[in-house]
């Protein structure tokens, strides 16, 4: 857990921090972003977990935890998912994950959903370094490849392969040489 969360923050000043300044670090870690991702490692780490008793000690405490960051920023990431190191949340508000996994090196901004449709078990499967432009919508039983730009206020409902840029509703491939300064920073 401490490492996935380490990882999330080094991303998140790497890639966000124009000025290397104490102040704007400490100004971007006190995103909403950044304690919606804190929480969600420290759920995922107790979905996990194989001490029983330990795991019912501190379960209440997370739930008030997820409530509070829903309330206050909108983000609902499901325990369960599995997303990888490098995690960021860009902005805040009206974001839902229900995804299966999700890679290594993901930024996630304002407004996007990525769940199942209708109530059925099948969720989308994310790769690596794949962005999500505000407003996007990845729904079904899908899987999304690595190095993927998905334009803003895009509807996928349909697999992308690696290496893309789709845009539109619902999203089409407009580019299959996805360049983006979010897929810069990798390991």
């Amino acid at each position: 857990m401490f490492d996935k969360v380490r990882a999330d923050i080094t991303r998140k000043l790497t890639m966000y921090s124009k000025e290397k300044t104490f102040s704007n670090k400490v100004l971007l870690l006190l995103q909403q972003g950044t304690g919606a991702v804190i929480v969600y490692r420290f759920g995922n780490w107790l979905y996990t977990m194989k001490i029983p008793f330990i795991k019912q000690l501190l379960m209440p405490v997370y739930f008030v935890l997820h409530m509070i960051v829903m309330v206050t920023t909108g983000i609902n990431i499901r325990q369960n998912a599995v997303i990888g190191k490098g995690f960021v949340i860009h902005n805040f508000s009206s974001i839902f994950i229900g995804a299966v996994t999700i890679g290594d090196n993901c930024t996630v901004n304002q407004g996007v959903s990525i769940g199942n449709i209708r109530g059925s078990a099948h969720k989308p499967i994310i790769g690596n370094n794949v962005y999500f432009g505000a407003g996007s919508k990845i729904l079904g039983a899908i899987t999304i490849g690595n190095n993927v730009v998905i334009g803003a206020n895009s509807s996928v409902i349909t697999s992308i392969p690696d290496n893309c840029t789709v845009m539109g509703v619902p999203a089409k491939i407009v580019s299959r040489n996805a360049t983006s300064e979010y897929l810069k920073y990798g390991d």
